[in-house]
């Protein structure tokens, strides 16, 4: 393994130790909000409404290239010799993209399978998810390898909904 691949999964689990140390602080903060929703129904209704935090920072990313595309002049993307910091905010912007529609559905499930008690963990995962993808456009325009934190906390939610929502079909 190279150095530049050692530093990337060093960088990956200090997204995940994030994504850890941020879930259990959200939850903290919460102090058991929104209270337990018995009804999965209710649940997913819940999950509806906080699905719009991850959609609205994806708008905010589509705008923001958007902008830059009309200030700088450069509307044809197919030619366009477009600067490092705006081919950063496309790339982040396709991950983005990519990443929420993973989670969207997954969301949902999720919302659908979680007892009554575990309904807190909906806005923690909620914010996290965004929180993620701040962390990760930010250590991008940083660095390519300060991407990792913020790719492997959207990677690590998404991931973890899977094998939760799989366990829960299944157990």
């Amino acid at each position: 393994m190279s150095s530049i691949q050692k530093r990337i999964v060093v960088l990956s689990l200090i997204g995940a130790a994030g994504l850890a140390v941020v879930l259990w602080g959200l939850l903290a903060w919460l102090d058991g909000w929104p209270g337990p929703i018995p009804d999965a129904g209710e649940r997913i209704q819940l999950a509806l409404k906080l699905a719009v935090g991850p959609v609205a920072f994806l708008v905010v990313v589509v705008q923001t290239v958007a902008l830059c595309r009309l200030l700088t002049g450069a509307v044809d993307p197919l030619d366009d010799d477009a600067p490092r910091w705006r081919r950063v905010d496309m790339r982040v912007l396709s991950n983005t993209v990519e990443q929420t529609l993973i989670f969207l559905p997954l969301f949902l499930a999720t919302a659908m399978v979680i007892k009554a008690d575990e309904s807190p963990w909906l806005p923690a995962l909620a914010a996290a998810f965004v929180l993620g993808r701040i962390v990760f456009w930010i250590g991008y325009r940083h660095s390519t390898l300060g991407r990792a934190p913020g790719m492997s906390t959207a990677f690590y939610i998404n991931l973890g909904m899977l094998g939760f929502v799989l366990a829960r079909f299944l157990g």
